[in-house]
């Protein structure tokens, strides 16, 4: 394993383990500075626009790119700013699931849930139910995780356990 994938691993089981102990601070890996620039682009079976809402409604094998993020889900809404940029996404799946890139060749992050929520002015992915957030074999599942993809944050809970799964690096 590289030095740089060995750091990467590292710094992930560092976030991890302050999850555990409520403290989220530190210099954790951030995704790709370039995504947010690149263009959205949305294919799905269906698609209903309701122009007068600012809302996209795509059903059906929907797939939203943007950059080397990729989502995945069964029904996907948008809800648009004036300027159609997207403010919210709402993603349904059984499960929905997301990747993207993460600077500095830190790998790739990944997560599932039956729903998520993106809210693009905080830059929050919301997992809900049977979620689940993996970047290399490190992994976090529980009800419910909010995942700071800017600052590759999180905090998991809800009505159940959480579960955090952290494997040492080879030496």
């Amino acid at each position: 394993m590289s030095e740089q994938a060995s750091k990467g691993r590292y710094r992930f089981g560092i976030l991890l383990t302050m999850a555990l102990v409520a403290s989220l601070a530190g210099t954790p890996a951030t995704a790709l500075r370039d995504d947010e620039r690149q263009p959205i682009v949305i294919e799905a079976d269906h698609v209903e626009v309701l122009e007068a809402e600012s809302t996209s409604i795509y059903l059906g094998h929907v797939q939203v790119d943007q950059g080397s993020m990729r989502l995945l889900g069964d029904q996907v809404t948008v809800y648009h700013r004036e300027d159609r940029r997207p403010r919210l996404i709402i993603a349904i799946g059984k499960p929905a699931s997301f990747k993207q890139q993460l600077d500095d060749d830190e790998g790739e992050v990944q997560a599932f849930a039956n729903r998520m929520e993106y809210d693009a002015d905080k830059d929050e992915l919301i997992l809900i139910e049977d979620a689940l957030l993996i970047q290399g074999a490190d992994r976090v599942a529980g009800e419910r995780i909010v995942y700071d993809r800017a600052r590759a944050h999180f905090r998991a809970g809800g009505t159940g356990r959480v579960r955090i799964t952290i494997t040492p690096d080879e030496q």
